[in-house]
């Protein structure tokens, strides 16, 4: 009867599937206040000066080479001039051209003209005086939320000193992601076109998961994966520390029971091998750790250590986006996403923001383009001032702290669709506890 009691207690506690959730945390929302506010201040920034890009019309040819067509045009216009003429008091057989008309015009209106000049410069003077104080409130609304948390922004800047130190050991650890499931071109640079209501949204709990860092190995795609595990979880109030150092050797079939040295791998593959299992298979962080180290030519550590085979959840679905469009639309049912990318040289030195405007900064293109994976955990809108796409998308990135802003940053819609991978985006439908 005791061990009937015992199993009944198990397939209950595994029984359960975890979805996504709206729980919140105060960490979570102290680090979103930080993150979304200082994108706004960049943005603030960036788009000071911008003037819309002027549309150029396209010049049309009339038929019979401006032959007929163009004698009709010049008719009509003479009869608008003549009526024009005759209706402001003016004589027609002086008005031989609109420029004709208009001087004569504006010698009959020089005083309406110096009122409208008048009008002008008043509203230039009010509108001068409304953005001098907007720009007041701006800057006494950023100082306010950066007085209440310049004790968590000094940390992140010296992490980011220290990045800036180690940036290039990064560098060395992308890789050339394996191509699976490649989306069409069509698919690949199709841009946001759903409605954006709010100025930004970022999935619940998301930030109440710790940045981490994979050092100087391969691991992203197995980071980003967790990531988007903790963050379910979180949702649903268990703030659980995964095995990252399981999901890779999970990710990596061909490395599970003998040592290979090929760098890399894809969050899908893990995320099948886990679906794939009877029971629960990811281990807790305290029972398989981490190994921020590379063993030379043994990427998967094989033989884990006996510890790992000890499993907290599986992954019980996951699902492929294929657009920006899907992304967004998963986001606001609270899931994260997770995005393969190639990178430019700006990704390692921006902060808040990474534009494709400033995609070169930093270095040359060509010695940055390996494979990397991130986990988008929101958006934010973007002036069209800035022609950067409507929306930048909020990624947890694994390279600690020090990197971006606390190890967040803002991708523009515009860099993601130049710089994304062929393939699809991923995310979690649920989990099996």
């Amino acid at each position: 009867m005791k061990w009937i009691i015992t199993l009944l207690m198990i397939s209950s506690a595994y029984g359960k599937n975890l979805y996504p959730g709206d729980l919140k945390s105060g960490s979570d929302l102290d680090n979103l206040e930080i993150i979304t506010n200082s994108i706004f201040d960049e943005l603030i920034i960036v788009t000071k000066g911008l003037k819309p890009p002027k549309q150029v019309e396209p010049k049309k040819e009339s038929i019979n080479n401006m032959s007929r067509g163009k004698q009709m045009i010049e008719q009509m216009k003479r009869k608008n001039r003549e009526e024009l003429a005759k209706k402001n008091g003016i004589n027609p057989d002086e008005v031989k051209s609109g420029a004709d008309l208009v001087k004569a015009a504006k010698e009959d209106n020089k005083q309406l003209v110096k009122q409208v000049h008048a009008t002008i410069k008043t509203e230039g003077e009010w509108r001068e005086l409304a953005e001098s104080e907007i720009e007041a409130l701006k800057n006494k609304v950023i100082s306010d939320w950066k007085k209440k948390h310049a004790a968590k922004i000094k940390h992140w800047e010296a992490q980011r000193r220290k990045f800036n130190k180690e940036k290039g050991k990064y560098e060395d650890t992308t890789f050339e992601l394996p191509l699976i499931l490649p989306v069409s071109k069509e698919e690949k640079e199709k841009v946001v076109e759903i409605e954006i209501e709010r100025d930004y949204f970022v999935v619940p709990a998301a930030m109440n998961v710790e940045i981490r860092d994979q050092k100087f190995r391969p691991t992203c795609s197995a980071f980003a994966g967790v990531r988007l595990m903790e963050i379910l979880l979180a949702q649903n109030g268990q703030n659980i520390d995964l095995s990252e150092q399981y999901f890779y050797w999970a990710s990596k079939e061909d490395c599970q029971k003998r040592p290979c040295s090929k760098p890399g791998s894809w969050v899908g593959y893990g995320l099948e091998y886990s679906k794939d299992q009877r029971n629960q298979d990811i281990p807790l962080e305290k029972e398989c750790p981490y190994v921020s180290y590379s063993s030379q030519g043994n990427e998967t550590q094989t033989p884990l250590a006996s510890s790992c085979r000890g499993g907290t959840i599986k992954v019980g679905d996951f699902s492929y986006l294929k657009t920006l469009d899907e992304v967004m639309k998963a986001l606001h049912k609270n899931n994260a996403v997770v995005a393969s990318l190639k990178l430019t040289p700006n990704f390692y030195t921006s902060r808040s923001l990474i534009l494709y405007k400033d995609r070169s900064s930093g270095g040359k293109m060509d010695t940055h383009s390996q494979g990397h994976a991130v986990t988008i955990v929101g958006y934010a809108k973007l002036p069209s001032v800035l022609d950067e796409g409507r929306v930048c998308f909020i990624v947890a990135n694994s390279w600690g702290e020090g990197w971006g802003k606390g190890g967040y940053s803002c991708i523009s819609e515009k860099w993601i669709l130049a710089q994304r991978q062929d393939n699809p985006f991923v995310t979690i439908s649920y989990l099996s506890l």
